[in-house]
């Protein structure tokens, strides 16, 4: 796992080191060249002070003062000053003694096997060169130049060990927050305190709030889910545990049979409540994703044909549009859970001798599915409660779980569409109107829509 602290001080310690080097790097030469520059400067005075002075016959080298009387030869400056015609006027140190140079500034010159920086200057008649050794003046500039980086080069630990504590300091609420987090219990989702963490963090920690606001929404929401199931089934299975006690204790062969009649309509019953109750906990837990596309038409038409069996018995007419070859962004499986729960609605409420409509039509970006029965209809105030689960209109005697419509919008939302009830104008019943995403027609399936 990769540490936050140890990067940030890992990586400012290297940006302090980089940094470091190059200004030292900098500092050093700056520091020998302005070195050079000074001991050039020096040369020049040195020179201008022979100039000034009065020299009489020319002298001999052994009889020659020396100008620095406290150094030792190599920390001297060498100096000769000749006359016009070569002779030399000043030579020192004693035993040494600059050749003519006939040209003017500075050079470097070998001088016995050593190098030499060397000044040559003209004063009216006069030829005055000055002398210092090459090896002196560079331990003279890294002598400065090593005066100059030992501040830096202090500094440089000083300030890794700043950063390090400031860093610490600065990831302290962090810490803080991880702390609070771990000693959380399990189930606690009240949100995580906000104040006095860093502008950069707070983002994060509220993105963390609202995720945990989702969860708890999410938590209540199945809590409900349990509580209804748990209360929907207790009832069907009393009934059925009812039954089953009166069919072992009667011995009229009549009752037995109507008894059994009864106890396998209850288990219907159960057994197709329970099969909303999954496909209702599938749809609300069903992660939002891209579904494969599906083509409307035949899985409306699987529907009606599986429905037909259960409408011609109860002598209800199923009645479907021209096929729609449109896709939408679904799932062969949900689409037919939808359809299913609206045929299965549309016929419970339809009276024998009624009919069922069912078109699908491809309209701007999607699909509008609707399914026209012909049954007693809603009153205006119960069209959006008929959504929830478990809930049942009042008066309503029809067999049902409560769960069909609820399962219904649950897969409908999911999928980005919508979903709404409305009573129908030209008669007494209900109109479902369906809108899903989608609504590509393929050119082959133009063709046959066509035909």
């Amino acid at each position: 796992m990769t540490s936050l602290r140890r990067r940030l001080i890992v990586s400012l310690w290297l940006a302090l080191l980089v940094v470091g080097t190059v200004s030292a790097a900098f500092t050093y030469l700056q520091t020998q060249r302005e070195t050079n520059d000074m001991l050039d400067h020096q040369m020049e005075q040195v020179a201008t002070f022979l100039d000034a002075r009065a020299f009489g016959v020319p002298s001999s080298p052994p009889g020659m003062s020396r100008l620095h009387t406290d150094h030792d030869i190599e920390e001297d400056y060498i100096v000769a000053v000749r006359d016009a015609s070569g002779h030399v006027l000043y030579a020192a140190p004693s035993g040494v003694q600059l050749p003519a140079f006939n040209w003017l500034g500075f050079r470097v010159v070998q001088l016995g096997g050593i190098d030499y920086r060397v000044f040559s200057g003209e004063s009216g008649a006069r030829r005055i060169a000055v002398a210092q050794q090459m090896e002196l003046r560079r331990e003279t500039a890294a002598a400065a130049a090593f005066a100059a980086l030992l501040p830096v080069g202090l500094l440089i630990p000083v300030l890794a060990l700043l950063i390090g504590i400031v860093i610490r300091r600065q990831l302290q609420p962090l810490s803080e927050a991880a702390r609070a987090v771990a000693a959380r219990a399990p189930v606690a989702l009240d949100p995580l305190p906000v104040s006095g963490l860093p502008t950069e963090v707070r983002p994060l920690i509220e993105e963390i709030n609202r995720l945990l606001a989702r969860v708890a929404v999410a938590n209540e929401n199945e809590r409900q889910f349990i509580a209804d199931a748990a209360h929907a089934l207790r009832t069907p299975l009393a009934a059925l545990q009812l039954q089953a006690d009166v069919l072992d204790g009667s011995c009229d062969v009549a009752e037995r049979a109507a008894r059994a009649t009864e106890l396998r309509a209850g288990i219907r019953r159960t057994v197709r409540l329970s099969r909303h109750l999954l496909a209702l906990a599938r749809s609300e837990s069903a992660q939002s994703s891209s579904p494969a596309t599906t083509v409307v038409g035949p899985v409306v038409a699987e529907a009606v044909h599986v429905y037909a069996p259960i409408a011609a018995a109860r002598d209800v007419d199923i009645r479907q549009a021209a096929p729609c070859y449109a896709e939408v962004a679904s799932d062969p499986r949900d689409l037919g859970q939808i359809i299913g729960n609206l045929l299965d609605n549309a016929l419970r409420y339809t009276a024998a001798g009624g009919r069922v409509d069912v078109s699908a039509t491809a309209d701007a970006g999607g699909v509008r599915i609707e399914i026209a029965d012909e049954g007693p209809g809603l009153p205006e105030s119960e069209l959006e409660n008929v959504f929830q689960r478990f809930y049942r209109a009042p008066g309503d005697a029809t067999e049902g779980s409560g769960l069909g419509l609820a399962v219904v919008r649950g897969i409908v939302g999911r999928l980005g569409g919508r979903v709404r009830l409305a009573n129908r104008a030209d008669r007494s019943g209900l109109i479902v109107q369906l809108w899903l995403p989608g609504g590509d027609v393929t050119p082959r399936r133009k063709a046959a829509q066509t035909q």
